[in-house]
């Protein structure tokens, strides 16, 4: 039993490194234009909204898919112990499948099909949002901290990502939001991420996830601040902004400290 799991391990660990190193690169051909002559950034500057961050805030794609690369291989390092095998071979169909929803994601979102792009990217939260789910739940039996922080980011990021994937598609359909000046659904859409990430972190107390969405704000903030995006309300936005990213602060600071300094808390507590 203990050798099949182990084979099973191994190939699951040779697929995860096949679909990430694919996902690589559809992400770099996506980002030189390759398809349809029209990168991401391109695409998301011809449908301009009022949550689109600075472009330096996408640092953080090379920081995440770093942190993937050096858990796949802790991975392979330690496949053969029995927990963390275990451990593989339940999130890696998930890893895969997310793996391939971002390849998608990238692909339609290049060929200007944002409501396509939309599922694929709100399939990744949910999938990857499955496997940190997976590993918050082995916290007990394994080294948790580098694929709990790697995939949390992850998650996170990819979800304040959906949240602008849709802003782009709702600019693209040319909806008129209900007669709500676009200002005001800016506001309305800083306030459900900030409520969405305060739910997530009471339910996990996953010290971690607040991180991408306090990024992301600060590029959002910088975006308005440089002058980039401009509206009606804009220290408006600004305040809110910069609230939310103290309100995340604070929610790391503490989530952390009753977590005794750990990213999640143990079982018990």
């Amino acid at each position: 039993m203990v050798e099949k799991i182990k084979r099973s391990t191994s190939i699951w660990i040779t697929l995860n490194l096949v679909f990430f190193f694919a996902m690589l690169g559809i992400n770099y051909l996506g980002s030189t234009g390759f398809f349809n002559g029209m990168g991401q950034k391109d695409v998301s500057d011809k449908y301009t909204t009022l949550l689109t961050p600075a472009g330096f805030a996408f640092s953080i794609w090379g920081v995440i898919y770093t942190l993937i690369l050096i858990s796949l291989i802790y991975f392979f390092v330690k496949r053969k112990e029995i927990m963390i095998s275990q451990l593989i071979n339940e999130i890696s169909p998930l890893f895969i499948l997310s793996c391939i929803l971002n390849m998608g994601w990238i692909i339609a979102f290049s060929y200007e099909k944002v409501g396509l792009s939309t599922l694929f990217i709100l399939g990744m939260v949910v999938v990857i949002l499955l496997i940190v789910e997976k590993i918050y739940k082995s916290r007990e039996e394994i080294p948790y901290t580098l694929t709990g922080i790697a995939f949390t980011l992850y998650g996170a990021w990819v979800f304040i990502a959906s949240i602008l994937n849709v802003a782009i598609f709702l600019v693209q359909q040319n909806w008129g939001g209900f007669g709500i000046p676009d200002s005001v659904w800016a506001m309305i859409m800083i306030i459900v991420a900030i409520v969405l990430t305060l739910s997530y972190l009471l339910l996990y107390k996953n010290a971690v996830f607040p991180i991408s969405l306090a990024w992301a704000f600060w590029g959002i903030y910088n975006s308005y601040s440089s002058g980039s995006i401009k509206s009606s309300m804009d220290e408006v936005i600004q305040t809110m902004l910069l609230i939310g990213i103290g309100i995340f602060i604070v929610a790391i600071i503490i989530t952390f400290i009753k977590n005794k300094f750990a990213i999640f808390p143990k079982s018990n507590a």
